[in-house]
């Protein structure tokens, strides 16, 4: 058999070049490079307006959720909740970014760098310390950039959320209601200044619960209007 393919490839070179071109095209289309890239796992796990959920992303919050989940005992959570749950979150980052977004809310670098040295777990003998930083951040397996990046989202979603909760007030109704409330809390006071401080600590309660479902409110609102596409597969 070898001896007949070797006669044949002297007397008809380019009929055995073209058996291989066809077997090779063959081989990339079934096996090769066309089939090596529907056998890798799935980057991005969902996709919200322009912004994409990595699977590493969607995984990192998920063991957050689960671990919590543990510690709270929570036997009946299934483990369908769970991937729900992180994705409902980061689904919910996303949004809040493409609003950001919408407002050109950008985060500043000098912002950023308080932001970091602020932090208590980069802190030694109450100064920031670079070495520190940098060495915390390769216990948990991060880089600086990793982490800024990340560092920076989270304070571009808090500014946005901060600005939509400053816009909420208490109206007239609500105003009477921290009067009663406060009232019922300050029958055993003792001054004026124990009671203007219970009014004041009932009303930040009841404004902060009126901020909290306005913005649950609005991300509700966000998710009719900017394009969401969950990819439950590859959860």
């Amino acid at each position: 058999m070898i001896k007949l393919i070797r006669e044949g490839a002297r007397r008809y070179p380019w009929v055995l070049k073209t058996i291989m071109l066809v077997l090779a095209v063959t081989f990339m289309i079934g096996m090769g490079w066309f089939g090596y890239e529907t056998t890798q796992q799935p980057t991005i796990v969902a996709v919200v307006g322009s912004h994409e959920v990595e699977a590493r992303e969607f995984r990192r919050v998920y063991n957050t959720i689960s671990e919590n989940s543990r510690d709270q005992l929570e036997e009946d959570v299934t483990k369908e909740d769970l991937k729900q749950s992180a994705i409902q979150t980061v689904v919910g980052r996303k949004l809040w970014l493409e609003v950001a977004d919408g407002f050109e809310l950008n985060m500043h670098a000098n912002a950023l760098r308080r932001a970091i040295m602020g932090r208590e777990e980069f802190v030694q003998d109450g100064l920031f310390d670079p070495v520190f930083y940098h060495r915390f951040l390769a216990q948990n397996r991060a880089t600086p950039k990793q982490f800024e990046a990340q560092l920076a989202t989270s304070l571009r979603m808090q500014k946005i959320q901060a600005i939509l909760q400053d816009v909420v007030t208490l109206n007239q109704e609500e105003m009477e209601e921290v009067e009663l409330v406060a009232a019922r809390q300050a029958i055993e006071a003792e001054d004026e200044t124990e009671i203007e401080e219970i009014k004041t600590r009932t009303r930040l309660q009841i404004l902060s619960q009126k901020q909290r479902l306005a913005l649950l409110a609005f991300q509700n609102a966000m998710v009719r209007l900017i394009p969401v596409e969950i990819r439950n597969e590859f959860l």
